[in-house]
C-alpha cells in the first residue's frame, strides 16, 4: 500500500535515523568504517516523507540505504549481504546490467550514468566519481523513498535524492542552490529479502544540467 504525501506528513514525524545493517564483524572496507551521523543529521531535517516505524517504506529505505552503504564501502563481494551475489545485477533506464563485481569496481555513479552527454562515465574510476560528488555535496547526498506501490518479492516504489550544492563541481563555482533528482525503482528480492535485481529509472540530467551549467542558466523546466 503506498503512502501519500498528505497521509505521510500529518504522521509523527520520524525520530529514528535511518537503519543500516551489516556494519560489524571482520568486514575490509574500502578505506574505513564508514560513519552516517552528518548525511542522517541532514536527511533528517530535509526529508520530505514521515513513514511510520516497522512500515513497508521505511523497511524499502532502510534496505536500499544498506545496499548503498555496501556499494559504497564494501570491496569484498563476500561481505555483501543486501543481495544474493549469484543472481544481482543494476541497471539503469533498461540499459547495460552490472553485476555485483563490476558494480564493486565502477561504482554506483559509473554504472548508473552511462552514455550520458553530460558525464562521461568511461573516464571516471570509482574513486574520481565519488570524490567529484563528496566534493559538490559536502553536507552529503541523502536519499528517500517516497511511494510504495508493492512489496516483495517485487518492490516498486519512488525516491528522491537532493543535496546543496555546497562545492565546486568540474570548475563550476557553487550556486548553495538544493539540487534534487526523482525517479522510481523495481527491485526483485528472494525470501531473505537479498536483492536479485535492481531496475532503476530516472534522469540524471535533473542534477547534471545544473552542475554543469556555465554562466547565467535558467533552472525552470
Amino acid at each position: 500500500m503506498s503512502t501519500t504525501k498528505e497521509e505521510s506528513q500529518a504522521e509523527e514525524p520520524r525520530t529514528v535515523p535511518p537503519k543500516r545493517d551489516f556494519m560489524e564483524g571482520p568486514i575490509q572496507w574500502r578505506t574505513s568504517k564508514p560513519n552516517f551521523a552528518k548525511v542522517d543529521r541532514y536527511f533528517m531535517k530535509e526529508k520530505s516523507r514521515n513513514h511510520k516505524e516497522n512500515s513497508l517504506e521505511m523497511m524499502v529505505e532502510n534496505l536500499v540505504k544498506t545496499w548503498e552503504m555496501e556499494a559504497s564501502h564494501k570491496v569484498q563481494a563476500k561481505d555483501w549481504k543486501t543481495v544474493d551475489p549469484e543472481k544481482y545485477f543494476l541497471r539503469a533506464n533498461l540499459g547495460k546490467k552490472f553485476d555485483l563485481e563490476s558494480l564493486i569496481k565502477l561504482g554506483s555513479y559509473n554504472c548508473l550514468m552511462q552514455n550520458q552527454p553530460l558525464y562521461d562515465a568511461n573516464h571516471h574510476t570509482f574513486e574520481s566519481s565519488h570524490k567529484a560528488f563528496r566534493e559538490t555535496f559536502g553536507k552529503g547526498f541523502p536519499w528517500e523513498v517516497l511511494d510504495v506501490y508493492s512489496g516483495p518479492p517485487v518492490i516498486t516504489f519512488t525516491w528522491r535524492h537532493w543535496s546543496e550544492w555546497s562545492g565546486p563541481y568540474q570548475g563550476n563555482p557553487p550556486s548553495g542552490q538544493t539540487l534534487e533528482m526523482f525517479g522510481s525503482a523495481v527491485v526483485r528480492v528472494n525470501d531473505k529479502l537479498q536483492i536479485e535485481d535492481m531496475d532503476i529509472f530516472y534522469d540524471p540530467n535533473q542534477i547534471l544540467m545544473p552542475l554543469n551549467c556555465k554562466g547565467a542558466c535558467s533552472m525552470s523546466s
